[in-house]
């Protein structure tokens, strides 16, 4: 039904806008941004900006499923309602738009062309190769099992729940129903196979492989957007984010819940997740694998690989330096203020969108672990302790968007996004 009318949202904002192209272009920049993962604070700016650009009227509100704009003057104003999917992450076609964009605003491109590049962004392929999808979703969770301070077997786990993740998404990308509960299956096939892996193979803490093995369906990048727009005063596209925020993390809490009801609580001890000491060799092991992973799920072009490796490497580092400081409290408020510099000097030295240099090092950075865990002891009935990983959680991502308005005041980034 969501398909059905997000198609009939298009064709009656293609009705309203023929023959006004100006308008047109606005509103096709607002969508490929909003596909591509831009918050609403930032796409708002954006397209204020595109129209400004044209000489184009617009107010415009946009939420993480929809853009409303009201496009002309106040006498003659063209409302164009858009219902969209939640835009994921798209590193390639930000650099692209980005783009687009800059001809745009600096009038180095005709409308009529900007529009057909826009939509030939649009129709680029997202989704992984079936192959490179299983490699960069074990991957990913090897390389995160080491960032937890897993140990050898807490690592091949971690390994073989990625690849079961990533067989349970290629399978979504077929089935709307399996895509409907891709995070409750992808936790159940973490909690069964982790809970097997301890019984008949060897004994671990198994909270490290599950956290490590759903890393990249945590919402930890959701919930640090969700309080940037409400820091902006965006509030309601940021009080939505949450919601989604929250479904996710309940979504992946029924699929442990259900792990646990089918093969018993017996390994499922309470040792939660702790930071630990880890040699530098292991520490890049791990960010590369991270990098790599990131690279090929959010669609990075190969150009950008080395800014993407770059990126999470002087996250990692960052984060570990501050929390050896007496005020190690406040280590991701630092790390995320060096990434906000570092980036925006990057972004301006390589022309390149800051983005494509700061989602890496925020993925890096991201409270995800943390409040996947929170729901993890909720489900043990262990609320004292779920409790206090929550609100860890939220700090953390309060500390990350305090850390990034603050880079913005030392150095402004070409583009907010």
């Amino acid at each position: 039904m969501d398909a059905v009318r997000i198609k009939e949202s298009e064709v009656a904002a293609s009705e309203a806008l023929a023959g006004d192209p100006q308008s047109a272009l606005v509103i096709a920049i607002g969508k490929a941004y909003h596909q591509a993962g831009v918050g609403s604070d930032q796409l708002e700016d954006l397209m204020d900006t595109t129209a400004r650009a044209v000489g184009l009227e617009m107010q415009v509100t946009a939420l993480p499923t929809s853009i409303t704009a009201a496009l002309g003057p106040g006498h003659a104003q063209k409302v164009v309602l858009l219902r969209l999917q939640p835009g994921e992450i798209d590193l390639r076609r930000l650099a692209l738009l980005d783009g687009v964009f800059e001809g745009v605003v600096h009038h180095e491109i005709a409308t009529p062309l900007a529009i057909a590049e826009i939509q030939r962004i649009g129709e680029l392929r997202h989704a992984a190769r079936p192959v490179l999808a299983l490699v960069a979703y074990c991957a990913l969770s090897f390389g995160a099992s080491i960032i937890l301070g897993g140990h050898v077997h807490e690592q091949i786990a971690a390994a073989i729940v990625g690849l079961a993740v990533g067989v349970v998404s290629i399978m979504a990308r077929q089935s709307p129903t399996i895509a409907r509960l891709f995070e409750v299956l992808a936790a159940f096939a973490a909690t069964g196979i982790v809970s097997l892996y301890a019984t008949f193979v060897h004994p671990l803490n198994v909270y490290v492989p599950i956290v490590a093995g759903v890393v990249q369906l945590l919402p930890g990048l959701q919930l640090t957007l969700a309080l940037h727009e409400l820091a902006y005063r965006n509030l309601v596209a940021g009080t939505a984010r949450l919601g989604g925020v929250l479904m996710t993390l309940l979504s992946l809490g029924c699929g442990f819940a259900l792990g646990i009801a089918v093969l018993g609580p017996g390994q499922f001890h309470v040792d939660g997740v702790f930071a630990t000491a880890i040699p530098w060799y292991l520490l890049a092991i791990g960010v590369g694998c991270i990098a790599g992973a990131i690279s090929i799920l959010e669609n990075a072009r190969p150009i950008d690989v080395p800014l993407v490796l770059g990126s999470c490497g002087i996250a990692e580092i960052a984060y570990r330096l501050f929390a050896m400081l007496p005020g190690h409290q406040v280590a991701t408020f630092g790390a995320a203020l060096v990434v906000g510099v570092v980036t925006s000097i990057g972004g301006r030295l390589a022309k390149v969108p800051q983005a494509v240099l700061l989602v890496p090092g925020l993925l890096i950075l991201v409270p995800g672990s943390l409040s996947y865990e929170s729901i993890l002891f909720s489900v043990q009935s262990n609320t004292a302790d779920a409790a206090g990983i929550g609100i860890n959680s939220v700090f953390a991502a309060v500390e990350i968007v305090a850390g990034l308005l603050l880079a913005q005041l030392f150095i402004a980034p070409t583009h907010r996004h």
